[in-house]
């Protein structure tokens, strides 16, 4: 650009002598600016106007010629409306910027096409022509299909309304086709109400048309759950076009159907949880006694479709050892983790399952108090219920074996305790997946008593190692140990 003006510039100075033509600088001004026009989309009408625009006059902005002196001549300045002079403005001072704005009378702003340019003289008689802006202006509200606009039906529809049965087999939803209407554009947005009561307008939806939507069927989407939301009942389905430009067509005839979308209720009873005992509403469950897997079943006469979604929940979610256990569609047998069991131990939990929305009758379960049962802790440097100093290098080392409905919920306390001293080992230490897999806990360095503890008690001391399970993430602990093992210090 700047090269070109150079140019310019140059050959402008040349000039000698009226016979000599008259230099140009078309390629060096840019296209005028209205600021009110909608921007561009893909495939729809170019520089549209909105309507709300075209009631006043119309700003324009021309923008700023690269080379302007008129204090050495006078410049002028002309915009064009379909080839018709709408602004002429001179000048003998410099330009100032309020001066290239002007507005376009109203009588001007009629449907069509217009071209919208302007030309720049200069003082030395250099003229410069802008390409032409096509604005569009659309003033045609799009034309709803004749002799009947109202949307198209799945005929079942029309005849049964809109049943429970029906959303179940078509996706849970209800599909309406727009009638062809007269030129339809990129950009029309189609708004469609579904009423309690006539007139309502009170809104289902809205779809804006692109360039995929053009020259075939339009679908609108009525979901099942806006339709349950609106009740049963007659329900009125219509709609209204606006084109991008702000034009609305008229409104729609309606279509009125009747709505059955709400099930019955349907009492879902209690779950069935064979290894409790017990036959009414509080069941009892004994871990101690359960072998196997613990399975929760959905009763076969509950009144689940045999493709209805269904999950079943042990506990109450969001505590610790509940677990939502989700089926695919058909499943009635869950079985319930072994490992979400042992933090309900003392504790009456609810058993239930969903149905799609609907939630079954509460089961208690009232889980019989379990303490963990394992061998003693062991201490790698003792032999049987003796510890000698002497062959306690550093630290004497702990372990644990795994016990029975062990899980990553439950947290792990370990004390050495001598006379009148204590030693603690862990506080707390959350049970890792690895201890699990490898059924046994400890003996790392993390489970380790020092030399100097050891060698601050009289020989012939007796010592206990005591190892406390909190079952439900530390938040209780049993009032003694799980397991303790005892032990005589000797050098």
């Amino acid at each position: 650009m700047f090269k070109r003006i150079a140019c310019w510039i140059w050959s402008c100075c040349k000039r000698t002598g009226g016979a000599q033509a008259t230099p140009a600088f078309d390629d060096l001004l840019p296209l005028p600016v209205v600021p009110g026009q909608l921007a561009d989309v893909p495939g729809g009408q170019p520089n549209l106007l909105p309507v709300s625009a075209l009631g006043q006059p119309l700003r324009v902005e021309v923008p700023m010629w690269p080379i302007s002196q008129p204090e050495r001549g006078e410049e002028t300045l002309q915009v064009f409306w379909d080839g018709q002079v709408i602004f002429d403005k001179r000048w003998t001072v410099p330009v100032a910027p309020a001066d290239l704005l002007f507005d376009v009378p109203v009588r001007y702003l009629v449907e069509g096409s217009p071209l919208l340019r302007y030309e720049v003289t200069l003082y030395n008689g250099a003229l410069g022509k802008s390409h032409a802006l096509t604005l569009t202006i659309d003033q045609t509200a799009p034309a709803l299909a004749t002799p009947d606009d109202r949307l198209l039906l799945d005929a079942q529809v029309i005849a049964d309304g809109v049943t429970v049965e029906y959303l179940e087999n078509n996706g849970d939803q209800l599909l309406a086709q727009v009638p062809g209407y007269l030129t339809p554009e990129v950009g029309d947005q189609i708004r469609y109400y579904w009423d309690r009561l006539p007139g309502d307008d009170d809104l289902a939806g809205e779809q804006v048309l692109t360039v995929d939507d053009l020259g075939v069927p339009v679908q609108l989407v009525v979901t099942g759950d806006l339709i349950r939301d609106r009740g049963d009942g007659d329900r009125h389905l219509h709609y209204r076009i606006t084109d991008r430009a702000g034009n609305p067509s008229r409104a729609s005839g309606v279509v009125t159907l009747v709505v059955k979308a709400t099930a019955a209720p349907r009492p879902l009873s209690w779950p069935e949880l064979a290894k409790a005992s017990g036959s009414g509403e509080t069941v009892t469950l004994d871990l101690d006694t359960l072998r196997g897997e613990l399975e929760a079943r959905i009763p076969d006469d509950a009144g689940v479709g045999s493709q209805e979604p269904v999950e079943m929940q042990w506990g109450t979610p969001g505590t610790t050892g509940a677990a939502t256990l989700v089926g695919s569609p058909g499943t009635r047998v869950f079985s319930i983790p072994y490992q979400r069991l042992a933090a309900h131990s003392g504790l009456t939990l609810p058993l239930y399952y969903k149905a799609t929305n609907d939630e079954s009758s509460r089961r208690l379960v009232r889980v019989l108090p379990y303490k963990p049962y394992a061998p003693p802790p062991q201490v790698l440097e003792a032999d049987a219920d003796i510890l000698s100093l002497a062959k306690v290098v550093g630290a004497a080392h702990i372990s644990q074996r795994a016990w029975p409905l062990i899980s990553t919920d439950q947290r792990v306390r370990v004390r050495m305790l001598g006379p009148g001293v204590e030693y603690p080992v862990l506080d707390a230490h959350p049970v890792t997946q690895a201890e699990i897999d490898a059924e046994m806990l400890g003996g790392t360095a993390a489970w380790t008593v020092p030399r100097t503890f050891l060698e601050g008690l009289a020989l012939g001391s007796p010592l206990r190692v005591q190892v406390s399970v909190s079952l439900d993430a530390g938040l209780t602990w049993p009032s003694i140990p799980s397991f303790e093992l005892q032990l005589r210090l000797v050098d």
